[in-house]
């Protein structure tokens, strides 16, 4: 009888394993929305709604193109620090029954041609690339000076305060992707995301321009 039992419980372990991930996710989701509707009271914010949704799913692809696949969900719009932001909750069904969750937060910030990739193991794995045991792989026009910059900055650890979201700086625009978090507190999570951007774009602005300049 024991062997049988064992046997049970080893077969479906990971279908209850499964399970207790997919309601967590689903419990992070449900608690994003909920912080998101709550700033979208607040003054100078509100809800993106309808077809304007999409346009933000396009834009947030131009710095993640993985992000096409994906289907757009509750989102927000306001201002931060004299900076437009926009945050959103992106999902796609995984397999038959799974749900991903994604949280997106993508600040306008004037730039000239930048160009800056941090990505995260799972982010790094859409474009078949591995992270080789680092938190980060930074990705720039100046690659090896891009990697030796930013993991002697303090960058590194704040990202990680943070929750360690997937980053890229590209065009007029900042933008951090998470695998759905455990929002606390989300004003204070955007708080620390514009603190983040001085420092994230001289770290792009030392390693030079996305294209190469004309000479005058």
């Amino acid at each position: 009888m024991l062997p049988w039992i064992m046997f049970s419980v080893i077969l479906i372990a990971p279908f209850v394993v499964g399970a207790t991930l997919a309601v967590r996710t689903t419990r992070r989701a449900n608690k994003a929305d909920r912080a998101m509707r709550l700033l979208a009271q607040r003054p100078g914010w509100s809800r993106v709604a309808g077809d304007a949704r999409k346009q933000y799913s396009t834009r947030f692809a131009g710095h993640f193109p993985w992000l096409l696949r994906t289907l757009y969900g509750t989102a927000v719009t306001g201002s931060l620090g004299g900076h437009p932001v926009t945050v959103s909750r992106l999902w796609e069904p995984v397999g038959r029954r799974d749900v991903r969750h994604w949280l997106v937060v993508c600040f306008d910030v004037p730039g000239d041609g930048l160009f800056l990739r941090l990505e995260r193991e799972w982010s790094a794995a859409e474009l078949n690339l591995r992270c080789e045991g680092l938190p980060y792989l930074p990705m720039g026009k100046d690659q090896a000076g891009t990697v030796e910059r930013f993991y002697s900055s303090g960058l590194p650890e704040q990202l990680m305060r943070f929750a360690a979201p997937a980053v890229s700086l590209y065009e007029a625009g900042v933008c951090f992707v998470y695998p759905m978090p455990d929002v606390v507190d989300m004003g204070s999570l955007l708080k620390g995301l514009a603190a983040l951007l001085p420092d994230l774009t001289e770290l792009a602005r030392a390693a030079g321009p996305k294209e190469p300049q004309d000479a005058p």
